[in-house]
């Protein structure tokens, strides 16, 4: 059994994995799935003050507090640059990391030095009191390739996705992430997504037959492979 704890991407808390909990504990894993500030129960925390520091935080937090050890850190997209930051914070807990469809943050860049200066001016110019609004159906089928998202799935996406606060996006990591990069950690890619996953040496790649959001799409394919990722 592992221990095994779930951060979403952009927009998603905790309630974006209950599809996939269940499995996982099913195949004999203590699952957490937490919810960063801002998001889902905590949207009322977020604020122009809530960055990506904040988002590294609530992780660790929650590690420590629960005296969580040996911990299978999973990470969703966005989710992927707070993960890594708070696995390098506290390396002594993380027996794994393993990034899902995930950014990646670079040692003192924010996530918009990586990002092309028109994708951030266009983001910019959808930005409400301080918040990246949920993507709309537009925006969803130009940038994610195929990612399986019914009618339905986009529905319950919007009902509980909430406006990421700009100040994650604009928060430089720390310079030094050399701790993470000392630790096992793989990079699950997903078929359906534009483009391809980072390279580089450090990380093992596992391939998905899904979309960009396979806790949602793809439950079972995703339990799966986190199961034999967890065990390895």
């Amino acid at each position: 059994m592992s221990t095994i704890v779930l951060v979403g991407g952009s927009f998603l808390g905790a309630w974006a994995w209950e599809r996939v909990t269940p499995l996982l504990t099913a195949y004999g894993h203590q699952v957490h799935p937490l919810t960063l500030t801002g998001f889902g129960d905590r949207a009322h925390l977020g604020s122009p003050a809530t960055t990506l520091t904040t988002h590294a935080r609530d992780i660790t937090n929650a590690i420590e507090y629960a005296g969580l050890t040996e911990v299978v850190l999973v990470a969703h997209s966005y989710g992927g640059a707070p993960a890594t930051i708070a696995a390098n914070t506290i390396p002594e807990r993380i027996a794994r990391v393993v990034y899902l469809a995930a950014l990646l943050p670079e040692p003192g860049k924010s996530l918009f030095d990586i990002t092309p200066a028109p994708v951030v001016e266009a983001i910019m110019q959808t930005v409400q009191d301080g918040r990246i609004p949920v993507m709309s159906d537009e925006i969803i089928d130009a940038g994610f390739g195929e990612h399986g998202l019914t009618s339905e799935d986009r529905a319950w996406l919007r009902a509980r996705g909430v406006g990421q606060p700009i100040g994650t996006y604009q928060d430089p990591a720390p310079a030094d992430l050399i701790a993470v990069q000392r630790l096992p950690r793989a990079y699950i890619a997903c078929a359906g997504d534009p483009g391809g996953p980072p390279r580089l040496p450090d990380l093992g790649l596992i391939r998905l037959a899904a979309g960009h959001w396979p806790m949602i799409t793809e439950p079972a394919k995703l339990a799966r492979v986190l199961d034999e990722a967890a065990r390895s």
